[in-house]
Order: C-alpha cells, then structure tokens, then sequence
C-alpha cells in the first residue's frame, strides 16, 4: 500500500529543498565568479600575516587571560552550589536542581575553555619549531605552554570538585572523574529520566554540530579554492562529521534490534 501521507509531505518538502540548493549553487557561482574577476585570492597574504600576528602576539596572551578567567567565573557556580549543599535538610527537592544548574553552569564554562585553549595553543605552535630561534618568539610558546596547562589543571580541578559535589544529592553514583570509564558508569547509574534527558540533549547536541560541520565543510571548500588554504581544514571538519555520523547510524541499528534494551 502506498503511504500518500509520506509523498504528500515529500511534495510539499520538495519544492523548498531544491531551492535552497539552487541558491547555493549560486551564491557558490557568485563567489566564484567575483574571486577571478577580482582578484580575491589576493587577499591570502594578508590574512596569512595577520595569522601569524595573531598567533605570536595576541594568542599566548589570550591563553593567559583565560587561564585567570576561568576561576573567576567558574569557581562562583562551584561556591554557590556547595552553599545550598550546606544548608540542605535532605528534604526540599528544590536544592538538589538548583544544585545541579550552578554545577552544571562551572562545568560548561571548563570545558568551552578547554577547547578554547586548544585553539589558542595550536594558533601560538603554527609559527613551527622556528618560533625558537628568536627569543622573544620562544617566550612567548613558553607563556601559551603555561597559560594552556594552567586551563587544563583548573578544567581537571574544577570538574572533579563538581562531580563530587553532584554525587551529595546522587548518593547512587560513585564514579571517580579521574576514571577512564567515568562517563560510562557515570551513564550505567542514572536512573530513566535522566537517561531520557541525556538522550535529549545529546541529540539536539548532534544536529547542531552536524549543521556546523555542514557550513564550515562548505567554507573551507570556498576557502580552499580563494585563499588557498589547502585540504587539511576540510579533513579536519569532514573527520568530525564522519565520526558523529558513523557512530550515530551505528548505535541506531544497535538500538533497533529487535529484543535489544536501549
């Protein structure tokens, strides 16, 4: 039997859809088109020496200024959760969510610095082993070295003090962030609607980077072809994608066994 409710949305979806592509390949023509008419591809030198102002003068700072940051703004959540720990009858359930939101708060801030700061450590080594041949360019590798593993002690630190203070209202988890299979047991100790919750927001955390890989895929093609930037931008994107994708379609067949327990 055919499904007329699928092909009635395929018809009404269908029109839309190729639009969008038609003006993609012509916003790509267009950009094109300008990037040999005028000159555009001109344009990678200067970036390139902007790069390389950024990567031996701005970054290293940057690093180091975030290193400061990240107590300052991380260590108040962490204070403010143990506070309402404090004052806990064990009874209001109210405390152990507001609890969870501050330590959730610490714990999104580590980790965007964390990937923040491999940013900024892989922008201040771009200048290559030849960066030590000038002293001051060596300094300034030194100071990123240090500034990133300041990040990285406090993204430890400060993790582990939010977990612990999370398992006062979770009695029933018991594993240690310094676990290699943390997250799993982490996972196997939750109950199902934090599961559902989990599930959630991983999927919703999926689709937006899915729809980020898309877009960048699409600019560092661009890129490569204006500025020469080669493929390795690309590789880098495209290897994200592929893992999330595989490892979704992988785990969606798992689950859909017949008899399997999701």
């Amino acid at each position: 039997m055919e499904n007329n409710d699928a092909k009635k949305a395929n018809r009404k979806a269908l029109p839309k859809f190729l639009l969008l592509l038609i003006g993609s390949a012509a916003v790509g023509g267009v950009i094109g088109y300008f990037s040999v008419r005028y000159g555009l591809d001109g344009l990678a030198a200067p970036m390139k020496a902007a790069g390389a102002v950024f990567a031996g003068h701005v970054a290293p700072w940057l690093l180091v200024a975030l290193a400061v940051l990240v107590p300052a703004t991380a260590i108040p959540f962490y204070r403010q959760a143990k506070k309402l720990l404090a004052g806990w009858d064990g009874e209001d359930e109210e405390v152990p969510d507001d609890v969870d939101e501050k330590l959730s708060a610490a714990i999104w801030i580590v980790s965007a610095a964390i990937i923040i700061g491999y940013f900024l450590l892989a922008a201040a080594y771009s200048g290559g082993f030849a960066a030590f041949e000038n002293d001051r360019n060596a300094y300034m590798v030194l100071l990123s070295i240090g500034g990133f593993l300041a990040i990285l002690a406090e993204y430890i630190l400060i993790q582990q003090k939010c977990v612990d203070a999370a398992k006062r209202t979770n009695p029933e988890k018991t594993a240690s962030v310094y676990d290699m299979r943390f997250q799993k047991k982490w996972m196997d100790s939750c109950d199902e609607a934090e599961k559902a919750m989990v599930g959630k927001c991983a999927f919703k955390a999926f689709s937006a980077a899915s729809s980020v890989c898309n877009a960048l895929a699409l600019v560092f093609t661009l890129s490569a072809l204006i500025f020469n930037t080669g493929f390795l931008p690309v590789l880098a994107v495209c290897l994200v994608w592929l893992v999330g994708q595989c490892v979704y379609c992988r785990e969606a067949m798992k689950c859909g066994r017949r008899g399997n327990k999701v």
